[in-house]
């Protein structure tokens, strides 16, 4: 592969995507309607519209980093590859495709996640289980919905209550719970009569429930709020980061991104509208000025900032990486 033709990026332009490599050039022109956010296991999801006679269908596939392309008109939908897999869907039903592209287990789910820690799950009759890499149910349909594994447990709704499930399909801590997390760093925030708190992965609680809303830990920070205020706490539920942003999100690659002037009547979405985002360090500091209306976290070093129907990138120190945004 010739480096410099290799791509590195999605970008939006005009309301289509392209991808550019590492030295900000256009390798691939503009023209997918969406595009998976990263490269994962070598490849990122593609989609465009087909007009096929009077009517027009979403057609699915995926390109590699040479910008290699396969599309496959039976699909009705592809996901993002994940520990080698991709859940896809033929037919209304739910199946995998290995990074060969060919069927790794067949389509015979009502629902899928992907696969992590092994294991993924599935619906069948309305009920949701794991299978392994081989397809193979491993934990029987029993649940409402379940997580995916996390740290070895699965959070599962069973009987209109949250609870973990280890990978033989036990209750290690049982379903108590008005809503939970995934374990994240040995800790799961988990709520109670309206208020959160973190238990451990025995069940053990070790911060109390007093927080109106949680986030899971991420570099040895938690997000939480109090009085619609958010910022965080250490593994021991003190307070390092006073709570004083509209919103706040978990830590990746050093930062984390937060909020002000959301609309309080979204705060509780993983996006809330309105407001500037901007990021803070692990010491609460502003380390990137708010100023985006939409940007995603950290990975790799780089963030996502969409205007409109563009995009670009900013690096650590706030800077744009590309010189165009319209």
């Amino acid at each position: 592969m010739v480096k410099h033709k290799e791509l590195f990026l999605p970008i939006l332009k005009n309301g289509k995507y392209g991808f550019i490599n590492k030295n900000k050039d256009i390798v691939i022109k503009p023209k997918f309607k969406y595009v998976s956010e990263r490269f994962k296991d070598g490849y990122c999801v593609i989609t465009y519209i087909k007009k096929i006679r009077k009517s027009a269908k979403f057609v699915f596939g995926y390109i590699d980093k040479s910008g290699y392309t396969q599309i496959f008109l039976h699909l009705d939908s592809a996901g993002e590859f994940n520990e080698g897999l991709a859940k896809i869907r033929v037919d209304g039903k739910y199946g995998y495709i290995d990074k060969s592209l060919n069927i790794a287990i067949k389509p015979t789910f009502e629902s899928a996640s992907n696969f992590k820690e092994d294991l993924a799950g599935i619906r069948v009759n309305k009920k949701w289980g794991f299978i392994d890499k081989s397809g193979n149910i491993v934990i029987n349909p029993t649940y409402t919905y379940t997580n995916l594994f996390c740290e070895e447990r699965a959070l599962v709704e069973y009987k209109n209550k949250y609870g973990y499930i280890n990978k033989s399909g036990e209750f290690i801590i049982p379903h108590i719970y008005d809503i939970a997390t995934d374990f994240s760093e040995g800790l799961a925030a988990v709520r109670i009569n309206n208020k959160w708190g973190y238990i451990d992965k025995f069940g053990n609680v070790i911060i109390d429930f007093i927080y109106d809303s949680a986030k899971p830990f991420s570099e040895g920070l938690g997000a939480i709020c109090i009085d619609g205020k958010w910022g965080y706490i250490n593994k021991y539920g003190i307070i390092v980061i006073e709570p004083i942003f509209d919103y706040a999100c978990s830590f990746k690659e050093g930062l984390a991104r937060f909020n002000i002037g959301a609309d309080s009547l979204v705060r509780g979405s993983s996006n809330p509208k309105g407001g500037m985002w901007g990021f803070l360090n692990n010491l609460g500091n502003v380390h990137i000025t708010p100023m985006f209306d939409n940007i995603s976290d950290f990975e790799d070093g780089y963030a996502q900032v969409i205007y409109g129907n563009n995009s670009n990138y900013i690096d650590k120190q706030g800077k744009l990486f590309l010189e165009f945004i319209n």
